[in-house]
């Protein structure tokens, strides 16, 4: 199988010095691409932000990538928006009282339009509340076999290389999983996918 792999933050340009982005390290992306190729799957991998910076080159990448791939792994952490313009010079510290932001694009939703009969969409999300609830509507919404939820906090994050805690959410149920490794949550990844592919 062909793996497509994405991880890491996207960044936003405010100007050429600043940008908008997220604590997104690119650790389960990392996790996700060795336990692929220890099972002998073949790994493209897409490492945000240096192989795409902002939403928009995610996308684009994306798109020209997805059609030779069997399975998607949405694990980056895409800037839900983005400064309705980028200065030309540095912004003078006086002058940045307000930021005006426009939406990015939804990439799993985007690229679900243009899924083919067969293909794997596994996707991630933070949730404050109602974790399972909306973790299910972003499978339903976005086309996704799979979703991987984490609660997240002030005091509660899954950022960086330590156990978090998780619900793998699919159409039929919800499964908790406790203190769970990224590397060992990867391979469950990895294996899960290849179950939906054999059918």
């Amino acid at each position: 199988m062909r793996f497509l792999i994405v991880s890491g933050p996207t960044r936003e340009p405010l100007d050429p010095v600043r940008y908008l982005s997220n604590y997104s390290t690119g650790v389960m992306g990392r996790c996700l691409a060795e336990a692929a190729k220890k099972r002998r799957h073949k790994v493209d991998w897409v490492s945000c932000p240096e192989d795409a910076e902002t939403a928009l080159d995610l996308l684009k990448e994306l798109e020209r990538r997805l059609p030779k791939n069997d399975v998607l792994i949405m694990s980056a952490a895409v800037c839900d928006a983005r400064p309705v313009s980028v200065a030309a010079g540095k912004i003078k510290k006086e002058k940045l009282s307000s930021i005006h932001l426009v939406k990015n694009p939804d990439i799993l939703a985007t690229l679900a339009k243009r899924k083919k009969k067969g293909q794997i969409f596994i996707g991630f999300a933070l949730e404050s509340q109602n974790v399972v609830r909306n973790g299910l509507e972003k499978l339903q919404r976005k086309g996704l076999e799979l979703i991987v939820v984490q609660e997240v906090k002030k005091n509660k994050t899954p950022f960086g290389d330590k156990k978090i805690d998780a619900w793998l959410v699919d159409a039929c149920c919800a499964t908790p999983l406790k203190k769970i490794s990224k590397p060992r949550l990867a391979e469950i990844l990895v294996r899960t996918a290849e179950a939906f592919f054999q059918g």
